[in-house]
């Protein structure tokens, strides 16, 4: 497992050596070190935080022993870069020259690579014009094809139009023709049965009326008579000693308490 992680940490480290080619020795490696160091401590904090969620669940009893594993693996991770630092620092002493002399002829290699892609740029639009030379008579010549043959259909469904309108008029007045006869047939059922309705509940509805005429007259001439009054005297006789025997007892009941 060490000589894993400090395999995986050289290989790293030289590929951050390729970002950081312009830097001084002392300063990338510096650089390398502190992002590395971040990096690490991030993915220990994230992998602790995830083991939380085993809490609840049936492999809660791992938990411990994954987090172990993790601040096991964070370790082999510190020494392992104690290990490989001075490695670094001699590497990066040892290929000092090698990294100025690639820096020099990358440039070198740019400033002359420059007019070639402007000569390039230049080769490539006008091989485009060319072939845009070439297709735009074709494409001309298919859009005015288009464009003749939208009037050619235009200009035969004009009439086609003209007559579905003129059919739609026609044909709503032979579909009116046909259909008020069966709208009118339902009407007159149906207001022979409302008045077939009607003729059956007017007896009814007669008496009734007839009754609540009949009740009222009879009130009306008893308010006016005098005899509802003379009922409600006798009523008010037959129910007195009631009221009182009542009254009493209620009173004899205070008095008690």
């Amino acid at each position: 497992m060490m000589r894993f992680v400090v395999l995986a940490l050289a290989v790293l480290l030289a590929g951050c050596q390729a970002r950081f080619l312009q830097d001084e020795p002392p300063s990338q490696l510096e650089h390398v070190k502190s992002a590395l160091q971040v990096y690490a401590d991030q993915l220990k904090q994230s992998a602790h935080k995830a083991l939380t969620h085993l809490n609840d669940t049936e492999f809660k009893d791992y938990k411990e022993f994954l987090g172990q594993s993790v601040d096991n693996l964070h370790g082999y991770f510190q020494d392992g870069f104690q290990t490989i630092s001075p490695f670094g620092t001699q590497m990066l002493d040892a290929t000092k020259d090698k990294r100025e002399k690639l820096i020099k002829d990358v440039e070198e290699l740019r400033e002359k690579i420059e007019p070639m892609h402007k000569e390039l740029r230049q080769v490539l639009e006008k091989h485009f014009q060319e072939y845009s030379d070439e297709l735009k008579p074709f494409f001309e010549e298919y859009l005015a094809k288009q464009r003749q043959h939208i009037e050619e259909m235009k200009t035969k469904l004009e009439p086609v139009v003209k007559s579905l309108k003129e059919k739609i008029g026609t044909n709503w007045e032979e579909t009116k023709s046909k259909l008020v006869p069966i709208v009118e047939a339902v009407r007159e059922k149906v207001a022979e049965h409302l008045q077939d309705l009607k003729n059956l509940l007017e007896p009814y509805m007669q008496d009734y009326r007839e009754q609540m005429e009949k009740r009222a007259q009879d009130f009306r001439q008893s308010v006016s008579s005098g005899e509802l009054r003379k009922k409600m005297n006798e009523l008010g006789t037959q129910v007195k000693p009631h009221f009182e025997a009542i009254f009493e007892a209620v009173q004899k009941a205070f008095n008690k308490e």
